[in-house]
């Protein structure tokens, strides 16, 4: 056995290292009587499907001992961690979804003995301050946790020790991951680190839960648990159009590239060539960024196509194909596994607002109504793809949080809401442009807009935005007083909002304006969580591939698909405050892109 002592926070740890046949006596002993470990693991890299990814290191420990056992030495150490994890009676973990699903894919153990009886102190971290460290909060990655709760100098120099060890080998801070020598005492200390610091974390993130809370500690380590079940499922890639169209694209690229260049501008890229270009062709840019130089951003962009302006259509499109070869079908098919599955990382508790994520590949950023991209993945064979979605949640949520009486008796009666928020701001005559206005600002009150944003995503004079707001305000008073109340009410608060499920959500002094959206956005979230936990206890969670936004996306036999679906929407309906939040499903064909064509 090697020995590696440490301090942290003034007291002696030590990171014991298993070397020998002799050590696994050892081990066991510690297992059967320190009561509930951390574990972690350390990878190759963290694409945990990929046909080269294996386990290096599992580690095991409490807050003053750690063990670290050398999987890829031999087949030895990983039926001593997968015995582990079977025998402990709770696990801590950072970020559990990852190391269960290692776990689960390469040492046996799935995710049904492990992920019920673990903790996972970046869920608690979360509870705690949902702010990422950019936000103003403390952050929720391990080093941002040790250095804020626990030792500064073990987060710089225990936690920094990677990134050194990379510019020490001359690699990169992924690749270094694959390339460090196994007994690199720096390593072996890092590893054996993380489960030290995870075990004296949840120590401190048991008491750091706010009250109000506390009850959703269990609720969100349910959905994290429902999330890793589908992440593990993983969703069925269609390799030869996604090659194909991966083609399709750099030619559209470089012929679109080829038209901006007979226009002027040799780089699609540069702001500069771009806005220069523009002017000379007559186009007005009277937005300027911080810089002062002219402006020529998305928006600026659409309304110059919307004009029929022919160097802007060929910038926007060459950027446009570029893009979605990179970031779609070129990283679609280099995250396919073996089996042609894409295991998107699905990141149940993300913003700030406790909205989930999805990443390796962001698919939450895909294009709104687009197909060709959707159209890359498939349900599985003899199956089609189902789309539940709830109907105007984030606007049926307002009005249940607000009690805004007129808004919901249109819910109730199922009538349009758009109309009527058209028919209150510009009167019973009001035109197809008017309601599409009208349908702008209710997200815009949503998302925290203002004239000026309106003004902008409309055409409509500032003057004539602000005329709108307000007859917004005076058609919906509900809502008026619930907003002004809840800015009024931040003070007293410690500037933040608690929604009804008991989340803390602090709100940025500079911008209270913004209470209203964590209010609304995070209890959508809630409704949607909750109705994956349904769906979970209903038995149809292997149906299940994504969710997305407010939507979920299923894969089922197409003899079962009406009913597979029927299903899933009963599961995810609900209500808030006596307001039906309804869903809606949808069925289309093999591919996710058939239910946008």
């Amino acid at each position: 056995m090697r020995q590696i002592p440490w301090r942290v926070a003034g007291q002696e740890v030590v990171v014991n290292v298993a070397e020998g046949e002799e050590d696994i006596l050892a081990f066991r002993e510690f297992v059967t009587t320190a009561g509930p470990l951390a574990f972690d693991t350390e990878t190759t890299g963290l694409d945990i499907y990929a046909s080269d990814c294996r386990v290096r290191l599992a580690q095991f420990g409490t807050g003053r001992t750690a063990w670290v056992l050398p999987v890829e030495s031999g087949p030895q150490w990983a039926d001593l961690a997968a015995w582990a994890l079977r025998t402990a009676e709770r696990l801590y973990c950072h970020n559990a979804t990852f190391d269960l699903l290692v776990a689960d894919a390469h040492l046996r153990v799935p995710l049904e003995v492990t992920y019920l009886k673990t903790v996972d102190v970046r869920i608690m971290a979360h509870l705690t301050d949902p702010r990422s460290a950019h936000e103003g909060g403390t952050g929720h990655s391990l080093e941002a946790l040790t250095r804020a709760h626990l030792d500064a100098e073990v987060a710089d120099q225990v936690k920094g020790a990677m990134r050194e060890l990379a510019r020490e080998l001359k690699t990169t801070k992924g690749e270094i991951f694959r390339i460090v020598p196994l007994d690199h005492p720096r390593y072996l200390l890092y590893a054996g680190m993380d489960v030290l610091l995870t075990s004296r974390l949840f120590e401190h993130m048991l008491y750091s839960v706010p009250h109000a809370s506390r009850r959703l500690v269990v609720f969100e380590h349910q959905v994290a648990y429902v999330c890793a079940i589908m992440e593990r499922k993983g969703f069925l890639v269609d390799i030869p159009y996604t090659l194909q169209l991966a083609d399709r694209l750099e030619r559209q690229a470089k012929q679109h590239a080829d038209t901006a260049a007979a226009l002027g501008v040799d780089n699609v890229n540069s702001t500069d060539q771009v806005a220069q270009a523009l002017t000379r062709r007559g186009a007005a840019l009277t937005e300027t960024t911080a810089t002062g130089k002219p402006k020529v951003d998305k928006a600026i962009l659409d309304r110059l196509v919307a004009d029929g302006d022919e160097l802007a259509i060929a910038v926007q499109r060459a950027k446009r194909a570029s893009k979605w070869k990179t970031t779609y079908a070129d990283t679609f098919l280099e995250l396919a596994d073996p089996g042609h599955r894409i295991h998107c990382g699905i990141n149940s508790l993300a913003a700030r607002t406790a909205r989930m994520s999805i990443t390796r590949p962001a698919l939450q950023t895909l294009p709104s109504g687009e197909h060709m991209i959707r159209s890359c993945y498939l349900a599985e064979e003899g199956e089609v793809i189902i789309s539940v979605d709830y109907q105007a949640i984030e606007l049926r949520v307002l009005a249940a949080l607000a009690g805004e009486r007129k808004m919901i008796e249109a819910i109730r009666a199922g009538k349009d809401l758009h109309g009527l928020t058209a028919s209150l701001v510009f009167g019973p005559d009001y035109s197809d442009t008017q309601r599409k206005a009208a349908k702008i600002l209710g997200f815009g009150k949503v998302y925290g807009g203002g004239p000026a944003t309106l003004a902008r995503q409309t055409g409509l004079s500032v003057a004539d935005a602000r005329r709108v707001v307000a007859a917004y305000d005076e058609g919906y008073p509900a809502i008026a007083r619930y907003t002004k109340q809840l800015q009024a009410d931040l003070p007293r608060q410690g500037f933040a909002v608690v929604t009804g499920n008991g989340r803390r959500l602090p709100v940025d002094r500079a911008k209270p304006y913004a209470a209203l959206n964590f209010m609304i956005q995070s209890t959508a979230r809630d409704m949607l969580a909750a109705g994956l936990l349904e769906i979970h206890k209903q038995g149809l969670l292997d149906y299940l591939r994504l969710p997305v936004h407010d939507e979920v996306i299923a894969s089922a036999p197409a003899e079962d698909a009406k009913e597979v679906a029927h299903a899933l929407a009963d599961a995810m309906a609900g209500q808030i405050n006596g307001v039906p939040l309804a869903t809606e499903a949808e069925i289309g064909g093999r591919s996710w892109g058939s239910l946008y064509t």
